[in-house]
């Protein structure tokens, strides 16, 4: 093993590039750097065969090293395979066994479904009925002033058609017309 280099940096080295590359103001308070020490480590040291024969064997060596760790790695991800294939296989029969109970829930979803379009339906259909009436209500609401305002412009001939029909019944005559008249007016 050999010796790890250090390098030391200074406060004031520290300081010198910080006045070289931004100048500090005149009046700034100087603050010394802290003594800091930086290892950087050997390369690990590799061994070299004194002979050829020995430096081919130590290359054999290494590559059936690599060939045994390439062989390991392939046998662990084999198992690994073989283990997520397992699971999938026993989800798969577990949701086979599950089978009526799928079955049963997809039906009652269906179901709910089916209800819930319904009464979306019958939530429209209420709506739209709702803006109806409103619609009506607010036609007779602008109809009724209108209707006050005709009684009072009809009661002059309101007047003359009893007057009439008082004339009529003492005469004996017929004054169905003049009732339905009059009980249009009355009523409109």
């Amino acid at each position: 093993m050999g010796i790890k280099p250090t390098i030391d940096i200074t406060a004031n080295e520290m300081l010198g590039s910080v006045r070289a590359h931004g100048m500090p103001r005149p009046n700034a308070l100087a603050v010394a750097m802290p003594h800091q020490m930086a290892t950087v480590p050997a390369p690990v040291p590799f061994r070299t065969p004194a002979t050829s024969w020995g430096a081919k064997r130590l290359a054999n060596y290494h590559c059936a090293l690599t060939d045994m760790t390439n062989a390991q790695s392939g046998y662990l991800r084999a198992r690994a395979e073989l283990s997520k294939s397992f699971v999938a296989a026993a989800r798969a029969a577990n949701e086979v066994a599950e089978l009526p109970e799928i079955c049963e829930s997809d039906t009652q979803i269906r179901r709910i479904n089916r209800e819930r379009d319904f009464l979306n339906a019958r939530t429209e259909v209420e709506q739209a009925r709702y803006g109806l009436y409103a619609t009506q209500n607010e036609v007779d609401k602008l109809r009724k002033p209108r209707i006050k305002k005709a009684l009072r412009t009809n009661a002059a001939a309101i007047d003359a058609l009893m007057k009439a029909k008082i004339d009529m019944e003492a005469l004996g005559e017929d004054t169905r017309g003049l009732d339905e008249t009059l009980h249009i007016l009355q009523h409109s």
